[in-house]
């Protein structure tokens, strides 16, 4: 039996219309779409953002649990990815849809880990998706990077003061996972007198998306989840 493939998706930030036409069409072109989902949720966002092109097609749902024991979440991409390989080889053209972009900050890429070592090379495809911080670039009419200006993207440590070498280094600063830290980073920002120099975005792409300049307007709010923060040396640059 012919072998199928395997496509990793990458669906952006949310609203269905910035997902690539690639995307779109080989969605409708597969026979399988497989759908991650926290154990902690009733509903998955990813099947939310495609099901108008998802159709009668075979759905199979993945829990993955929310926890950071390495074993348990080895074992679960293990058994995902055994799922996926059954369904290629069975000839089937598979779909894995991921949130973002899959190979920036996603948890796909502990799948096709697995994946590697059961399926050859040429069967597995992953198709780009736009990332978060890219889309509160363009939603808040913020430029990301001008002339030879160098950008770093950095998930907030757990030692906020650690970001302040990297804030003095690069002209522009892509801060991921604020979460409960927002405070933190805030009172860093000020105390380097870059509050007005940045963009906050939450929930970018979705109906309750947040954008603002206004940065010390944050304190306290608890906004920090599902959030990024684009912070820049030099303010000329910002129109929004």
């Amino acid at each position: 039996m012919k072998t199928g493939n395997f496509y990793g998706i990458g669906l952006g930030p949310g609203d269905p219309e910035l997902l690539t036409i690639k995307a779109v069409n080989t969605i409708r072109n597969a026979d399988c779409i497989f759908v991650p989902k926290s154990d902690t949720k009733e509903e998955s966002l990813a099947l939310q953002i495609v099901e108008d092109y998802v159709g009668l097609k075979k759905i199979v749902t993945q829990i993955y649990p929310m926890t950071k024991e390495k074993n348990i979440l080895d074992a679960a991409w293990k058994k995902s990815a055994e799922e996926v390989r059954d369904e290629v080889l069975k000839g089937h053209d598979v779909v894995y849809l991921t949130l973002g972009d899959p190979m920036t900050f996603s948890t796909y890429i502990y799948l096709l880990r697995h994946l590697g070592a059961l399926l050859p090379n040429e069967v597995i495809h992953t198709i780009p998706g736009i990332t978060s911080y890219n889309a509160a670039a363009c939603f808040g009419n913020f430029p990301l990077l001008t002339g030879d200006e160098k950008l770093a993207v950095i998930p907030v440590p757990e030692d906020v003061a650690s970001l302040r070498p990297v804030l003095e280094l690069f002209d522009t600063v892509v801060l991921m996972k604020v979460a409960k830290k927002l405070d933190e980073v805030l009172f860093l920002l000020d105390d380097m007198g870059l509050t007005g120099n940045g963009l906050f975005a939450s929930y970018i792409g979705q109906k309750n998306a947040f954008v603002t300049c206004d940065l010390l307007s944050l304190k306290g709010s608890g906004r920090g989840y599902l959030s990024v923060m684009i912070v820049r040396k030099n303010s000329n640059t910002s129109i929004g």
